[in-house]
């Protein structure tokens, strides 16, 4: 792979280049490359958007899954593993997420009475106003993200996306990938 070279979803390709392709590859669905190009264009574009605000309070879209899955615990902590598998990164990015946060101020390790050897992320006190802070902003964001679809289509686009979510799981564990 290139270094420095990223994928742009803008010059993406037209029904004409993909009926051209379907003649040369014939296993082609060309309702679904577009459908795949699609959703991946719209993720990117709301990721950027959710990237820019939360840049707005030096932190990342990574510190900020791991501040939300603190604060959804009721004692505001988790082990470091617990976070990595709930996060779904290794062991070495949340680690660098960790110690981000920590520098921040917005969690502490404590003890871990089940693990003297380890420790437990906790949301600090700090961790608890920022996010009580930023949620409403946040949310609103999200509001306004989604304001070109009524409810109907939320919720519709919610059950496909939650369908393939869970194709998708499948066919990884299948290994059929």
């Amino acid at each position: 792979m290139m270094e420095g070279f990223n994928l742009s979803l803008r010059d993406i390709p037209k029904r004409e280049i993909l009926n051209d392709y379907s003649s040369r590859f014939l296993d082609i669905n060309i309702s679904a490359v577009e459908s795949c190009i699609a959703l991946l264009k719209t993720a990117t574009d709301i990721s950027k958007i959710l990237d820019g605000n939360f840049s707005k309070y030096s932190i990342s879209e990574g510190k900020f899954t791991i501040l939300m899955l603190l604060y959804r615990q009721s004692d505001h902590q988790l082990t470091p593993i617990s976070l990595s598998k709930m996060a779904e990164v290794t062991k070495g990015t949340i680690t660098g997420l960790i110690s981000g946060l920590e520098n921040q101020g917005f969690i502490e390790k404590i003890p871990n009475p089940s693990d003297q050897r380890g420790y437990l992320v906790h949301l600090s006190s700090k961790g608890l106003c920022f996010l009580e802070e930023i949620l409403p902003v946040h949310y609103t964001l999200i509001a306004k993200l989604m304001t070109g679809l009524e409810e109907g289509q939320l919720k519709d686009l919610t059950t496909l996306l939650n369908f393939l979510s869970k194709h998708l799981n499948n066919l990884e564990r299948c290994d059929i990938l």
